[in-house]
């Protein structure tokens, strides 16, 4: 069987998904940065989108307290920290299985992820009363005093089952910014430095989405003005989900180059700018190469889904759904609605006509024909389902994956020459769903393959974020 494979990126240069910053303080324009920071929750959370599967830890708040809590007292007790909070960290009798602790200042090495499973984490986390936590074994591992009104607490569980409910969906994006140089990993949480006690935080703002050929893009825009009466040190910027359910759930994570010194009363902006890129965008893929990534469809969701005004639905549940099945499945999603799983998911055709950022077809010169059909005879291919392969997420390498994968099968009596793959999923906000063409690639002569009489291929998508 013929295995082929091709990334679909996110965080590389002018090849896919990435981000970029400009930093203003007193609305003086600072510098432009490149962004390195998408963080495994995103892949995450596509993954479970797209095929309403399962995901170990990932990060909902649904079921724990809702507010970001204040810490109100540090204490030491032996070799453990005990922490008090203004909030408890509970909703509805459901435990939280992790608290972080971010902000913290004069004692930074508390900073950081603590779980009530002790067999995660170097420091286990012992609920003491309803304000009350023990952090063991930390206190030989800390140096430095507590200043008395920084930091701050939230609290999540990791639900690692499919339901139907709108808890999963990361919305409301909202640029953060904090005070922790800690290197990033691409299994950050959260950042370390969270700058909110003391810090003004504006509105979020969003721009609408602008797309040409080359590229779809959008910004989010954000202002932070420090009332602590003191010096504040930026050291590092992200971006989080700002609805409760989501538990305030990071999706990016930047350290800067050197800190800012934010003065009282001064006010940094940050503007991000989410943009999809062609990956070698030309207009002769024979001569100049495979050129292909994510389309607008997909920023499409992307925007809905940072925008501030975004509200959970149920029906927002089926953003992105790919992996519906293959051959005649049929999906019936309500009566009004009866699509054949095959549209769905990893899709192949036999035109290499360059990728625009606004194609929503395979064979964009006839978007009638939209690829090869599902079929059993010549110029056809059995679709089997889609695939949807287990996430890696590897702080090693600093890098966030998961495969979308299907197998065709060519069951007629002449070959199919694959110039072309496409990656389908619904976009819409109802029940109501429609594949649309999330991303493609139009392949060069050498990337090309064919699947003759009687043999099947295997053709991988890989979703990868480069932290």
């Amino acid at each position: 069987m013929k295995i082929i494979r091709t990334d679909l990126n996110v965080g590389k240069t002018a090849s896919g998904l990435d981000m970029y910053c400009d930093l203003s303080l007193e609305q003086r324009h600072l510098y432009r940065m490149k962004c390195e920071s998408f963080v495994g929750n995103l892949l995450k959370w596509m993954r479970i989108q797209m095929g309403k599967t399962n995901q170990d830890d990932y990060w909902d708040g649904n079921s724990t307290r809702k507010e970001i809590s204040n810490i109100t007292s540090i204490t030491e007790s032996g070799q453990d920290i005990i922490i008090e909070l203004d909030r408890y960290h509970e909703y509805s009798s459901v435990e939280h299985d992790l608290i972080t602790i971010q902000g913290v200042l004069g004692l930074e090495g508390l900073n950081g992820v603590y779980f009530h499973d002790n067999a995660i984490g170097l420091f286990p986390l012992d609920r003491h009363s309803t304000y009350k936590y023990y952090i063991r074994g930390i206190v030989p591992h800390l140096t430095g005093v507590w200043d008395g009104t920084s930091s701050v607490s939230m609290a999540a569980k990791y639900r690692n089952t499919w339901t139907d409910r709108d808890y999963h969906l990361p919305i409301n994006w909202e640029p953060i910014i904090g005070m922790s140089n800690q290197p990033v990993k691409a299994s950050d949480l959260c950042l370390p430095g969270y700058f909110k006690r003391g810090c003004t935080q504006g509105a979020v703002s969003i721009t609408s989405l602008i797309t040409d050929q080359e590229s779809s893009k959008f910004t989010l825009s954000r202002p932070f003005t420090n009332m602590t009466g003191g010096i504040r040190q930026i050291k590092e910027i992200g971006i989080m989900s700002g609805d409760y359910r989501s538990a305030y759930m990071l999706m990016a994570r930047d350290v800067l180059g050197a800190p800012i010194s934010l003065g009282d009363t001064s006010t940094l902006s940050l503007d991000y700018e989410i943009i999809s890129m062609i990956e070698n965008f030309n207009q002769d893929t024979d001569a100049n190469g495979t050129n292909g990534g994510w389309t607008e469809s997909f920023m499409y969701i992307l925007h809905r889904i940072a925008n501030p005004g975004a509200a959970h639905n149920w029906e927002n549940e089926f953003h992105f759904t790919a992996g519906l099945g293959g051959g005649g499945t049929g999906v019936n999603f309500n009566v009004d609605r009866n699509l054949e799983g095959w549209q769905f998911g990893v899709r192949v055709g036999e035109s290499n006509k360059f990728v625009s950022m606004t194609d929503t077809s395979l064979t964009p010169e006839n978007a009638e024909v939209n690829g090869v059909p599902h079929g059993y005879g010549d110029g056809e291919l059995v679709h089997h389902g889609t695939h949807i392969g287990q996430l890696v997420v590897d702080d090693v390498a600093n890098e966030v994956y998961f495969p979308i994968e299907r197998i065709f099968e060519n069951r007629g009596a002449t070959p199919i020459t694959v110039r072309e793959i496409g990656l389908f999923g619904n976009k819409n906000n109802s029940l109501n769903i429609h594949p649309h063409l999330l991303a493609r690639k139009a392949l060069a002569p050498v990337d090309q393959f064919t699947i003759g009489a009687g043999e099947t291929a295997k053709v991988t998508f890989n979703c990868k974020a480069i932290v």
